[in-house]
């Protein structure tokens, strides 16, 4: 429930979203919101903010974020998933903590940014790629990635699969 959060200032990361109470794992948080959803070929018109707040929806198109949603930082070690819009708690999260998602849940692009999440398994730089993550959490995310992600993790199985039976 938006009541429950509250977007304040997260350090050198700039806004983050913070937990006014405790959420139990797995207990829903609340719903981003899009102000319009474009093709990815025309996010070079977007304002360099709308760039800023930008969530893919498939390889084709991305959503531009408004509200608390836009404000969700990554974390290499996340408090939070997300799942289409609705944001639930991945583990338990006390009052005052930041919430945060894996922005590689749903990327695909393959370009690098600076992290500053700060956790202890940070590398200090995130590979915007689902399929950069390792096996394991590739897994553990998977329920909740996007079709187009689902779809190429089972394209990606299957090739394997085929490759090791040749």
């Amino acid at each position: 429930m938006i009541g429950d959060i509250e977007v304040r200032d997260a350090g050198r990361k700039g806004k983050g979203v913070f937990a006014r109470r405790g959420f139990r794992r797995g207990e829903f948080i609340f719903r981003r919101r899009h102000a319009r959803v474009v093709p990815n070929s025309a996010i070079r018109s977007l304002t360099r903010e709308e760039r800023r707040h930008l969530c893919e929806l498939d390889r084709d198109r991305s959503a531009v974020l408004v509200g608390a949603g836009a404000f969700l930082n990554h974390s290499c070690e996340p408090n939070a998933m997300r799942s289409g819009t609705t944001v639930f708690a991945w583990r338990p999260i006390r009052a005052g903590d930041e919430i945060t998602i894996d922005y590689r849940l749903n990327a695909f692009t393959g370009e690098r940014s600076r992290c500053l999440c700060g956790t202890r398994r940070c590398t200090g730089t995130i590979r915007l790629d689902f399929f950069s993550l390792d096996p394991a959490t590739q897994r553990a995310y998977l329920p909740y990635a996007p079709a187009f992600i689902r779809r190429e993790y089972r394209s990606r199985a299957r090739a394997k699969g085929s490759a090791r039976a040749s």
